[in-house]
């Protein structure tokens, strides 16, 4: 690729002189999901798009240069997930072939995600809930607090595409009043409509995108058991979610 490329992908020492920074200011933004980062090899070495160094360059308002101080905590740009740095506004399609696929990829999703200032959307049925609640509470003790104090909100899809897209656009915007800086939204789109119809999910996954995927600050993974849908449908569902072939297949094939 030529030097230019936006998609061109440099090691950590050539964006370290990118950006005229340290590669240990590097290791430190890629950790706390400020700088987004790819992982390549079996020694899962950082690699960076010029794209996201240019754009991290940018965000960095009243700043000389990226490794600068800059007064207050900043919003994160990014999110750590199972170890992988995912963009704000990323918004991925899951398909797993089994349950134990299912609640491995829920549970990755949002293990880490229950902390001060993200608020975890898990859409589901009780029943489909009830395996991924029982072994998130074997690691996470304090479950049914963050539940209280709705870090994790627990709710079932509204049958109607626009009446799901009021939801997320309410509930986001008064999470952001309250203080919320940052979302994760898994759901299992099985359980979403009366019928799960092809025309009623892709209406409702385009809305998704347009209306509150590039709109608030969050990831968002939408699961789709691959035994239920058909193979139709899941091809349509990977065009709608263009973001998966930026990011490690093995996260959102199980």
């Amino acid at each position: 690729m030529g030097m230019g490329d936006p998609e061109e992908l440099l090691n950590i020492e050539q964006a370290a002189r990118f950006l005229n920074v340290s590669e240990t200011s590097l290791r430190r933004w890629t950790n706390s999901g400020r700088l987004a980062c790819l992982r390549v090899g079996r020694r899962r070495e950082r690699r960076f798009r010029r794209a996201d160094l240019l754009a991290f360059m940018e965000d960095q308002p009243g700043e000389s240069q990226a490794g600068a101080p800059r007064s207050g905590p900043p919003h994160p740009a990014h999110t750590v997930i199972d170890g992988v740095s995912y963009a704000l506004g990323a918004h991925l399609c899951g398909l797993y072939a089994s349950e134990v696929g299912r609640l491995k990829q829920t549970i990755s999703f949002l293990e880490d995600g229950l902390r001060p200032g993200t608020v975890c959307f898990y859409m589901s049925s009780p029943k489909l809930r009830a395996d991924v609640l029982a072994q998130l509470e074997k690691s996470r003790p304090s479950l049914r607090a963050d539940i209280a104090a709705a870090r994790l909100v627990l709710a079932e899809y509204i049958p109607s595409p626009e009446g799901q897209l009021r939801y997320w656009d309410t509930q986001m915007r008064a999470a952001l009043d309250a203080g919320a800086h940052s979302f994760r939204v898994i759901g299992d789109l099985r359980t979403f409509g009366p019928d799960g119809s092809d025309e009623g999910l892709s209406e409702y996954e385009a809305g998704y995108e347009e209306l509150i995927a590039k709109r608030f600050p969050l990831v968002t993974l939408c699961q789709y058991d691959v035994r239920q849908f058909s193979g139709v449908t899941l091809f349509n569902t990977l065009r709608l979610h263009r973001d998966n072939f930026r990011y490690p297949s093995d996260r959102v094939l199980v």
